[in-house]
């Protein structure tokens, strides 16, 4: 996959009905990369997210769960939004600071209709999103086509299959790249082993591939060119377009695994450095000025124990200090969020999602700088 070093955090959202999956899937990026020792789980209680007791007592989330690791030298924010349609307001705030969001859905068709509002969000903001399918361990009996199909019926853009399912008695075992062409079998808590492609998927692989570069091709005539003459795109060039589609919105990719087993999330974590756009590209499609002084953006303000007021804020350009008056007030207090635990901050960087303590004006939608 092609990738040009990103300087600036990068913020990623997951979203999606209610059961679909997505605080599980957060323990599972951070277990993933060694932001935790021990994945927790919702069942026990011990989880990075829904760290509130009431989200622990009726075991959802009940608004905007908040954490960052470090994967490959990047350090990403993911905001996990609750999935009930009453906090609808909760998940479209955070969205709208998101670089791109994951849509997390269960494998189930009808269950399509739920995902029809969320899509319909999503495009109306060209936010770049992603579809990954959650639970696979449930489809011994489902076809992969028949699940994504459902799912295209609700969405305005175009769902483009990036993997399908190896099976072996009658279980998801693991994964074809349809990029690459190459094979992975599942270890369940661990790392995806490289294996060869197997006899059984070959017939469809191709056909499905062909697809997939058919619905890529549609916004780039060169792609188009070469598969009119019957020319093999090269691989790279392939992925940097589909990452300029993703980007644009033109197109939602499509990736599966379980994240209660932790497979396909290395797959996905890969996906989002090298194809997710940078903050830079945000910054411009929400139509912040491209230079100039100190910017940060809120997106929500609780109010915490220990800290007492705090606006949730992404920066966009420049460094944050504590103390600095931004917004018109001084900064009481400089955190980097990870579930309930604040970690105080000196300075944080472009990019980065961080609490500001004790702004008493500043709120969601709020620009800040330090000039006013």
């Amino acid at each position: 996959m092609p990738h040009s070093q990103v300087t600036t955090a990068r913020t990623a959202a997951l979203v999606g009905p209610y059961l679909s999956g997505k605080t599980t899937l957060l323990e599972s990026l951070l277990a993933a990369t060694g932001a935790v020792n021990r994945k927790g789980s919702v069942k026990d209680g011990n989880m990075v997210g829904d760290s509130s007791p009431e989200a622990r007592s009726r075991q959802m989330s009940t608004d905007v769960n908040i954490a960052s690791f470090e994967y490959l030298g990047e350090r990403w924010s993911v905001l996990d939004c609750p999935g009930s349609v009453e906090l609808a307001a909760e998940a479209q705030g955070a969205l709208m600071v998101a670089d791109l969001a994951v849509v997390v859905a269960e494998p189930l068709a009808e269950r399509a209709a739920l995902l029809r509002p969320l899509f319909k969000f999503l495009d109306d903001n060209a936010i770049p999103h992603i579809l990954f399918i959650n639970k696979i361990d449930a489809l011994s009996d489902i076809r992969m086509r028949d699940v994504v199909a459902a799912f295209q019926a609700v969405s305005a853009r175009k769902l483009v299959l990036r993997e399908i399912p190896i099976r072996e008695n009658g279980k998801v075992a693991g994964l074809v790249d349809l990029v690459s062409e190459r094979a992975w079998k599942f270890n369940p808590h661990q790392a995806s082993s490289l294996t060869a492609l197997p006899d059984a998927v070959k017939d469809v692989e191709h056909e499905l591939r062909q697809s997939m570069l058919e619905a890529v091709a549609d916004f780039d005539d060169h792609l188009l060119e070469q598969l009119l003459e019957d020319v093999r795109p090269d691989e790279q060039e392939v992925y940097a377009q589909m990452a300029k589609e993703l980007a644009a919105d033109q197109i939602v990719p499509v990736f599966f695994g379980s994240a209660e087993n932790d497979n396909g999330v290395r797959r996905l974590l890969k996906a989002l450095r090298h194809e997710g756009p940078a903050a830079a590209d945000t910054a411009a499609r929400l139509g912040l000025p491209e230079d100039g002084e100190i910017l940060a953006q809120g997106f929500k303000v609780l109010h915490a124990a220990h800290a007492g007021r705090l606006t949730l804020a992404r920066v966009w350009r420049g460094a944050v200090t504590d103390g600095m008056t931004l917004g018109g007030e001084r900064v009481s207090g400089l955190y980097r969020l990870q579930g309930g635990d604040q970690g105080k901050l000196a300075q944080a960087g472009s990019g980065e999602i961080v609490a500001l303590g004790r702004l008493e004006q500043a709120g969601a939608g709020h620009l800040l700088t330090d000039k006013r």
